[in-house]
């Protein structure tokens, strides 16, 4: 029996035969690759006869030797690499091969066991760049004087074949002129080790033709080191006062998702997740300059108590998770699919990022204005302060409510048996804290009682993406909510009519 053991980021983990190992970046496997590129279920690891296996079980790639594999066995070291040659590397051994090789495991124990491999898999295929050993004088039979290999003799190098004069391997090789292991022509041997030379340091030729380009993080890079500069030769001459406000809203807004995606994990979002966020988008932005602002328009007058700021609170939060709550219904209904509650969060928080985006762009021209009509330094450094706040924070905070409602959105879709009461609970959260949040800036004239109510808001936000699966899965056990699970319907009791 062989105990697996699986090193990474200096951390050992020891598996008996027998059990399935997990890998990924999801906290519920066995062996947590914290990145961003490594599939949530990446790849599992399983006891078979022939001994430990490796099995991709994700969409990232897995990378062995250098080349991409989906299956292989396990010898007695074996060094993987996930989602790209440069990822996450994770380094595998078998507790039995320590010792003495098994007879069997001989010609490859730095790498997989030997042994005939099953169709369309590299099960017990040796890694790249070995070879399996071969007789002396047969096709793959190592050159004389190496390692392993069979003295020069009758048979060397061919099968029924005498050694060849001149044949690489033997003495006396010259190689063929301009060929490798052949003598240079005048002045090739110079232009090449130049050529060499640069082409190792600067491989601008090889990082054009590789494929991690196609990463994301790496495209984003380059607009967001751009953008700055273009904005200034863009906005020089820009009229409007809400122009900056906007441009830098949309320059941190993406940057803000991100965050939230790698957070909530709300798993694989296809071109479906893509038009339901832009269907969002464009709720909210028609919604917002229809309803919202006008509500808020006639709450403005005179002081803001907590009643009319609980108002407020319920109205702008109502406004971002509607668009959410309509979108999960016509999934529902137009084409009988259900998404993670995880998911649904993730859309809250794009629709609270939209939101809060279009409301910047307000307090933002009243920052600029401030600091062109500033008396003293103070005030010209309190709109600074005032506009960073709003383009920085306005969107932030807004997803982060939003994405609470957005949970709770998602679980009232899925468990229909008590959609109200959760879509009240899941509004009401946000709602109150928001309230919170406005009356106590105009009551105590100071941002730190706002601080409190922000880092309440967050221990709700960051709570639901650490427990969201966990309070599913108690709630599809829970008998008031049997029979609605995403996952467990088809096997739920019906419900008596009328329920």
């Amino acid at each position: 029996m062989s105990e697996l053991q699986v090193t990474f980021n200096g951390r050992r983990y020891s598996f008996q035969p027998g059990t399935t190992v997990w890998i990924g970046r999801s906290s519920e496997n066995d062996v947590v690759v914290s990145d961003p590129t490594v599939s949530r279920r990446h790849a599992q690891l399983t006891w078979e006869a022939s001994g430990w296996v490796w099995q991709n079980a994700g969409q990232a790639a897995t990378f062995y030797g250098g080349q991409p594999a989906a299956r292989f066995g396990i010898g007695q070291l074996a060094e993987v690499a996930l989602a790209s040659p440069q990822g996450p590397v994770l380094r595998l051994e078998s507790a039995q091969l320590r010792g003495q090789p098994a007879p069997t495991e001989l010609a490859a124990v730095a790498g997989p066991q030997a042994g005939p491999a099953a169709p369309h898999t590299n099960v017990g295929a040796p890694p790249p760049g070995y070879a399996a050993a071969a007789p002396p004088g047969y096709p793959g039979a190592a050159a004389p004087g190496y390692p392993g290999a069979a003295p020069p003799g009758p048979g060397a190098g061919r099968p029924g074949g005498a050694a060849q004069p001149g044949m690489p391997g033997f003495p006396g090789y010259q190689g063929v002129p301009g060929y490798p292991g052949g003598p240079a022509v005048a002045g090739q041997q110079q232009g090449l080790e130049r050529g060499s030379f640069f082409q190792t340091l600067i491989p601008i030729n090889s990082w054009l033709h590789d494929k991690g380009w196609r990463q994301g993080l790496r495209l984003l890079l380059i607009p967001y080191a751009l953008l700055p500069l273009l904005y200034l030769g863009l906005l020089a001459n820009a009229q409007s006062l809400s122009a900056p406000g906007w441009a830098y809203g949309l320059y941190v807004a993406p940057l803000w998702l991100i965050a939230f995606w790698y957070l909530i994990r709300p798993g694989h979002i296809g071109r479906l997740e893509v038009y339901i966020a832009i269907g969002i988008i464009i709720w909210v932005a028609i919604w917002i300059n229809i309803i919202t602002i006008t509500i808020n328009d006639d709450l403005a007058k005179g002081t803001l108590s907590f009643p009319k700021a609980l108002i407020v609170g319920y109205n702008e939060e109502t406004s971002k998770a509607l668009p959410v709550l309509i979108a999960a219904m016509l999934l529902l209904k137009l084409r009988k699919k259900k998404l993670d509650p995880r998911m649904w969060m993730l859309m809250g928080t794009v629709a609270g990022l939209t939101f809060g985006l279009i409301e910047q762009s307000i307090y933002t021209s009243n920052a600029i204005t401030l600091i062109h009509f500033a008396q003293n330094r103070n005030q010209a450094d309190v709109g600074a302060l005032e506009f960073a706040f709003r383009v920085f924070v306005d969107g932030f905070q807004h997803a982060v409510w939003a994405g609470v409602s957005g949970f709770f959105v998602g679980m009232a879709v899925n468990y229909r048996r008590r959609r109200v009461p959760l879509l009240l609970l899941g509004i009401s959260i946000p709602a109150i804290l928001h309230a919170l949040n406005d009356w106590t800036l105009t009551i105590f004239n100071t941002v730190w009682v706002a601080a409190i109510i922000q880092l309440i808001s967050l221990l709700f936000f960051l709570g639901y993406t650490l427990s969201a699966a966990t309070i599913e899965r108690q709630v599809r056990r829970n008998p008031a909510f049997r029979g609605q699970s995403m996952l467990m319907e088809r096997f739920s009791v019906p419900e008596p009519p009328g329920s």
